[in-house]
């Protein structure tokens, strides 16, 4: 199945969020001043928050793949695949001081771990067999469950059987043939984790790289060569400002709504407005300003 590098970004702060399009311009008072009778500190500084979300997918080729089409009907990969995909990321604001923090989710169709258990669960006896005559011998195992499942449902097998006992009795057929299925068909598991890098924004610097990725290892250190990189780009945008009072003594930092842009290997991805201090601009003022 075709799979893209596709990621979303999102931004939001405490208590505005700026959107591609909003021409709202963020401010915060900066320097000290009296709060009440508190005397406070103040600086705006931006933070990102990058969350990556990483898939990692593993599958098995059945020992039995090859005779799948002739003795059930239906074509079996031949191929198998262990890859890593990037599934979703998001950018956010912070105040987090944590530079990397991971946390890994498990989604499997089977089991997290896809290896076969040998001896497989066809063999019965130590006497060794052929490959194509174990395959056949497992797909008349297969229709031979099906048959049973077929006679409980319909009340031909099973005689006094019923309620919990005959749901406990199919669903040990379906593991049954799952198992069977999976010598033929192979083994798949998914397994989902998500990244996240904490980016602090210096001013006059635009690009931060956070991480590479490469389909065989996932996501890999900054300096790991093997991976393409992925880059934080911000581009401050031009902005009308207050004119202020250059005599005023209470200042104020607006924020750049600037575009922020995220990338793989050179390749844009997805981009958002951000309103970014480090790029914006110090405005004074006679009095307080709402």
């Amino acid at each position: 199945m075709k799979r893209f590098f596709t990621l979303a970004i999102a931004a939001f702060m405490t208590l505005t969020a700026v959107d591609a399009q909003a021409q709202h311009i963020q401010k915060q008072r900066v320097g000290s001043y009296y709060d009440g009778d508190n005397i406070v500190f103040a600086e705006a500084r931006t933070t990102l928050a990058v969350d990556v979300t990483v898939e990692h997918e593993v599958f098995v080729v059945g020992p039995y793949a090859r005779y799948a089409q002739r003795l059930l009907g239906t074509r079996a990969s031949l191929v198998g695949r262990d890859e890593y995909y990037i599934v979703s990321s998001e950018v956010m604001l912070t105040d987090s001081d944590h530079h990397y923090e991971s946390r890994t989710m498990v989604s499997a169709q089977n089991e997290a771990v896809v290896e076969f258990d040998y001896p497989l669960i066809d063999k019965l006896s130590s006497v060794d067999v052929e490959l194509e005559a174990a395959a056949e011998a497992a797909a008349k195992q297969i229709y031979a469950l099906r048959r049973a499942r077929l006679d409980l449902i319909t009340g031909e097998l099973g005689d006094g059987s019923f309620g919990a006992g005959v749901t406990s009795a199919l669903e040990e057929i379906e593991r049954l043939e799952r198992e069977y299925l999976d010598l033929f068909y192979g083994k798949r598991s998914v397994i989902t984790s998500s990244h996240r890098y904490i980016v602090p924004i210096e001013e006059d610097k635009s690009t931060y790289l956070i991480a590479r990725f490469n389909r065989e290892e996932g996501l890999v250190a900054e300096d790991d060569l093997s991976g393409d990189i992925i880059l934080v780009t911000i581009r401050p945008s031009q902005m009308n400002y207050p004119a202020g009072d250059p005599k005023g003594k209470i200042a104020y930092r607006y924020a750049n709504n600037a575009n922020v842009m995220l990338s793989l290997g050179g390749n844009p991805l997805t981009e958002r407005v951000l309103p970014i201090y480090e790029w914006g601009c110090t405005v004074l003022f006679p009095s307080p300003v709402k």
